[in-house]
């Protein structure tokens, strides 16, 4: 296999940690069963900007890592358009399970996963899968499932900007963005954004992206 070409032609994987010999020793196997070179950035500074995430995955090494640090982390790359984040070498206890709920967090590998296991994770992700155990999904649909009867009404009270807004968020958009693609000012994006709030009875822009996220399917048919 031509890994140059690879790196050009296929999908990417960046890794985001420490440059110590664990993880050296980790890149190198990636790399023999990917096909590809696995680049090291030990700063977030150094991510190339000009990448397209949309079918790439960063690997980010939560070891040592409290719950805060890495939802900073976390809120940094989602705002940099980094769309697919998975943690490696995270604890067993659980604490950093409960970031499930960002959308830029797509799995988790613990300590001790096997190499062969992390490919087939990647590969998996790069496809737009989960790469989450049972247990955290189990406990993540147990603490929010519930049954979505009231989200057609909560829909209809929406206004035809409001929903494109909506829609647009789901995406990732951020408010100029949104403001540029339909033409109108920030300022106006961000008082339809305190609507949706208060309609959607959340409190915040990811806990947004996750009721739109929940909904897409209606949004889209309310809006056909």
């Amino acid at each position: 296999m031509d890994i140059a070409t690879n790196i050009v032609s296929g999908q990417k994987t960046y890794f985001l940690g420490q440059k110590n010999i664990q993880n050296s020793l980790m890149l190198g196997h990636l790399q023999q069963r990917l096909g590809y070179r696995v680049p090291l950035y030990d700063q977030m500074d150094q991510l190339p900007s000009e990448v397209g995430w949309e079918d790439r995955v960063l690997l980010l090494d939560c070891q040592g890592m409290r719950v805060s640090r890495c939802t900073q982390l976390l809120e940094f790359l989602s705002n940099q358009g980094v769309s697919k984040v998975a943690l490696v070498n995270a604890e067993e206890s659980g604490t950093l399970e409960q970031l499930i709920v960002w959308p830029v967090l797509v799995g988790i590998f613990y300590k001790g996963c096997s190499v062969a296991q992390i490919c087939k994770g990647i590969h998996a992700m790069a496809r737009g899968e989960y790469w989450f155990s049972r247990r955290v999904m189990q406990h993540y649909l147990q603490q929010h499932r519930r049954t979505p009867n009231k989200s057609r009404e909560i829909l209809g009270r929406l206004t035809r900007r409001e929903r494109q807004i909506l829609r647009l968020t789901a995406t990732g958009a951020k408010n100029a963005e949104i403001a540029a693609a339909l033409n109108v000012s920030a300022h106006t994006v961000k008082t339809h954004m305190y609507n949706l709030f208060k309609k959607l009875s959340v409190a915040n822009r990811i806990q947004a992206i996750n009721w739109a996220k929940e909904y897409l399917h209606d949004l889209e048919a309310d809006m056909a």
